[in-house]
């Protein structure tokens, strides 16, 4: 029985009482009687945990994780990664598996050596993962030392790993394991393999996809929907990386401590400015007809810093631009009524009437007063200059909605090409770790928005739930609609905002109800060895987070 001076918090249902050493799986299965089975992980004491943890302690706080908690649905997808490379060392021994990145409500993987992977051989995946998720198999917790660790790995033949461990020089590492098959997982595993319940494989040469269900809809998997542009954007990525002989966080840290990390950087920011150039020809080619280039991406995808460089590889190239930015016609605060109204990710928020006759006022060679949005009143200001296109001129329009089809909607789309921008992450972790684009973002706007904007890491947090949904519905569904893609991230970003984010993410306390993320981010960003910001270029899209210097 229980002792009764030993009792536990736990969220949303009170204390309950517990016997020194019992699992918190053995908790949730009582406290929760009817619904367990979907409880994936757990943070105790503010540390995110699995649930073969022991409760040792009386008076320490538990929140389970569902499916349904983002958590909670990182602990499935990592389960699910590692029963899946389970697996494939099971038909394809030897081969190495690589979690390359996400796309849609799935991630994109590869054999690597065996690239186009048969219908049979994908119909064999997935009935030999069927069969491990019914068998509801343990997967078990090893916590060593890096030095039993890398002898592990070097075994198993995962120098991926093996780098990884050998410049992170922490005093332990966990492992989790299958037979004898081990993986270091980036977070904690359900505890057993019957917690999978929803996956699916999709072939996508020279990859494949593994499916998992949203978390608002546990239950089913989403129909795929192969995006080519996009898909191109994620493989010239992979070539990037291939360039630089980087493709993980420990060839990154090998490379830094070899004193390589000038040579990376030059490389990496060519190869920005070679694309850079290249979509200027594209534009030029277009030379007669396309009078306004709209530029649209998430937040913290960098589209100010690109959108001046175009501007010069464009004024190379004969032509007069003038940049226009969306948040300048944002509508005032005073003509807003509504909660929803206050809503900036909405194309609703801006005044489109406007930026319309403006746009074809310019086209039309009009004289047009272009205003200022003051973020602190909340008001649109007049400048009191006016702007006229030149001979040889262009317009540059940059926003979250300029892909939108609200933006815009009577100039011909003959006179329009569109470019979407985002950050997606050419580098893993290891292997089967990926690194996150919408994580790699997030870093990015927390170190901005408190050097340049004021903000907390709190109150960018909060905004954040409300951002990446306003992405979702507002800025996604058009990025197929881009006659081109730009890649604004860099392969050595990571390590140079290291030192600009972790000091404000330690000072978020277990109790700040934001602290969840802050771990994650933190632990991850402890990965990587630092590099010193001096050696950013001046032009860099990074600088536009970090400042000038």
């Amino acid at each position: 029985m229980p002792r009764e001076n030993y009792n536990l918090q736990v969220k949303g249902k009170g204390r309950t009482s517990f016997s020194p050493g019992e699992s918190l799986l053995e908790i949730a299965r009582r406290v929760f009687p009817d619904s367990w089975e979907e409880i994936m992980s757990a943070q105790l004491d503010g540390e995110i945990v699995d649930l073969h943890t022991q409760v040792e302690k009386s008076h320490s706080k538990v929140h389970f994780f569902s499916f349904k908690h983002p958590e909670g649905r990182r602990t499935y997808i990592r389960t699910l990664i590692f029963v899946v490379t389970f697996v494939l060392e099971q038909i394809f021994p030897g081969k190495r598996v690589k979690v390359l990145h996400s796309i849609g409500d799935g991630l994109s993987c590869r054999v690597e050596e065996k690239p186009n992977l048969t219908p049979e051989e994908l119909a064999q995946m997935e009935q030999k993962l069927n069969e491990i998720v019914s068998a509801n198999r343990p997967l078990s917790k090893e916590i060593t030392n890096w030095e039993k660790a890398i002898n592990i790995y070097q075994k198993m033949g995962r120098q991926d790993l093996v780098r990884l461990f050998r410049y992170w020089r922490t005093p332990a590492i966990t492992l989790y394991q299958l037979d004898n098959f081990y993986d270091y997982c980036y977070g904690p595993l359900c505890p057993s393999t019957g917690y999978l319940k929803k996956f699916n494989f999709v072939l996508v040469p020279p990859n494949f996809i593994i499916q998992f269900p949203q978390s608002s809809k546990p239950d089913q998997i989403p129909p795929y929907i192969f995006q080519p542009k996009l898909f191109n954007t994620f493989q010239e990525a992979a070539h990037w990386a291939t360039i630089m002989e980087i493709e993980d966080v420990g060839e990154l840290n090998q490379a830094i401590v070899q004193r390589k990390e000038r040579e990376i950087i030059s490389i990496a920011e060519a190869l920005h400015e070679k694309k850079i150039a290249q979509i200027a020809d594209t534009i030029t080619q277009k030379k007669g007809s396309v009078q306004v280039v709209t530029i649209a991406g998430p937040s913290s995808s960098g589209k100010t810093t690109f959108t001046r460089r175009l501007y010069t590889q464009l004024r190379v190239n004969g032509w007069k631009p003038i940049t226009i930015s969306l948040d300048d016609y944002f509508l005032s605060r005073q003509k807003l009524r509504t909660k929803a109204d206050f809503d900036y990710e909405r194309p609703e928020a801006l005044d489109l009437n406007l930026f319309e006759q403006h746009i074809q006022a310019l086209i039309e060679g009009k004289e047009v007063e272009l205003p200022r949005y003051n973020f602190t009143t909340g008001m649109r200001e007049k400048q009191g200059v006016k702007t006229q296109l030149k001979s040889e001129g262009i317009i540059l329009v940059e926003g979250l909605h300029a892909l939108n089809p609200k933006l815009l909607p009577h100039i011909a789309p003959e006179k329009k090409f569109k470019i979407y921008i985002s950050a997606i992450t050419q580098i893993n972790v290891d292997d089967h770790n990926r690194i996150s684009t919408t994580d790699s973002r997030l870093i990015r706007r927390l170190v901005r928005d408190y050097q340049f904007r004021g903000s907390t890491p709190e109150q960018v947090f909060e905004m954040w739930p409300q951002v990446r949904a306003g992405e979702e519905k507002f800025i996604f569904p058009f990025q197929e609609e881009a006659e081109v893609m730009f890649n604004s991230s860099l392969i050595y970003e990571l390590s140079i905002l290291r030192d600009y984010c972790e000091p404000l993410l330690r000072g978020i306390t277990p109790e700040n109800k934001h602290y969840l993320e802050t771990y994650r981010l933190y632990a991850f960003l402890h990965h990587l060895l630092p590099l010193q910001p001096s050696l950013v270029p001046t032009n860099s899209i990074l600088r536009e987070f970090i400042g000038s210097g």
